[in-house]
């Protein structure tokens, strides 16, 4: 069952009003003078989906607090940063595809979402100068240090196999994990929690966060296409290293290491992703990761044990089960 599915039922109902809230934020957000950026805008706002990381604004401020109107807006804020990332990764990795639909640089070049991802980015922050603190505008930014540090530092390990699990890491929990992170700990600070709840849902969401990515980078290469519904392979095409790859390296020796590093390395016809799978069974280092990101959910889940049951809670622990089953 896709999270679209569970949101129409359940999974998303004791914060569905919020999330509506969010929604209509969020057009106003993309709404412009120019016509051009509204249709525009309308494209983009096409690849949010899951909006997972709204949700854990919401969730979260109903799990420790009181949620307030501001939650409507950190809803929608969080999401237009993750667009405006969405559409800066598509034309970093190349990617033609994004919820089953065309990416605006399949569809006009890389200038384009460049300047309407900056654009969107930009007026994320402007929403968060109007709310009640600065502590939004502190966090996002450090989210966002932290995911162009991520960015600028996974550029430059490309092609390189030999790297430690540590480095990999290092790169996930700043692309990626980051704004999880501060989406969990802005939907507690704004509705009232103390500072030892702050860091525990932060927490939280850096792990949830971590977990995503590595199976996302499971699914990059072994994953369904039509059921992920976006361009996979395209960490493969790139030469980005991730922990399928850099386990799938260190099992290697010989004729089949040197065979590995030529697939990884050296220019090919075709798609080094069908290649990888033909030339190597990647079932066990898949199973291998996902127990990594098991790991993290684990995490997720003890931290969720300090909170009293309710719906608010119970999202949270089926949204840990659906970051570990998508897409396969």
């Amino acid at each position: 069952m896709t999270i679209a599915a569970e949101a129409a039922s359940d999974l998303y109902a004791p914060i569905a009003p919020g999330l509506a809230a969010s929604e209509t934020v969020l057009g106003e957000l993309m709404r412009d003078v120019s016509e051009s950026v509204t249709d525009l805008f309308k494209t983009v706002n096409l690849y949010g989906g899951k909006r997972l990381r709204p949700a854990l604004v919401h969730l979260f401020g109903g799990l420790v607090g009181q949620p307030t109107h501001e939650h409507a807006a950190l809803g929608a804020i969080v999401e237009a940063l993750h667009l405006s990332s969405l559409l800066h990764d598509d034309v970093l990795d190349g990617a033609d595809t994004r919820r089953r639909l065309p990416t605006l640089n399949a569809l006009h070049g890389n200038e384009i979402p460049i300047l309407i991802g900056d654009l969107l980015y930009a007026r994320a922050f402007s929403l968060t100068l109007t709310l009640s603190t600065q502590d939004a505008s502190r966090e996002l930014a450090e989210a966002s240090v932290a995911i162009c540090r991520g960015e600028i530092e996974q550029s430059f390990l490309r092609f390189r196999p030999d790297l430690d699990d540590a480095a990999y890491f290092r790169v996930i929990g700043d692309k990626t994990a980051a704004l999880y992170g501060a989406s969990c700990s802005l939907g507690a600070i704004y509705a009232g929690a103390d500072p030892q709840t702050v860091e525990a849902v932060r927490s939280f969401g850096v792990s949830l966060g971590m977990a995503f990515q590595i199976i996302d980078d499971c699914l990059d290469v072994v994953g369904d296409e039509g059921l992920v519904g976006k361009s996979l392979g395209t960490d493969l095409e790139t030469g980005k290293m991730t922990l399928p790859t850099l386990r799938l390296s260190r099992r290697l020796a010989g004729e089949d290491k040197r065979r590995f590093l030529v697939l990884l390395q050296q220019p090919l016809e075709g798609s080094r992703r069908e290649a990888l799978r033909a030339a190597f069974d990647l079932d066990p280092i898949v199973a291998e990761c996902q127990t990594e990101a098991n790991a993290h959910v684990a995490n997720c889940q003890a931290i969720l044990e300090r909170f009293e049951d309710g719906p608010e809670k119970r999202s949270l622990v089926r949204l840990c089960g659906f970051v570990l089953s998508r897409g396969y």
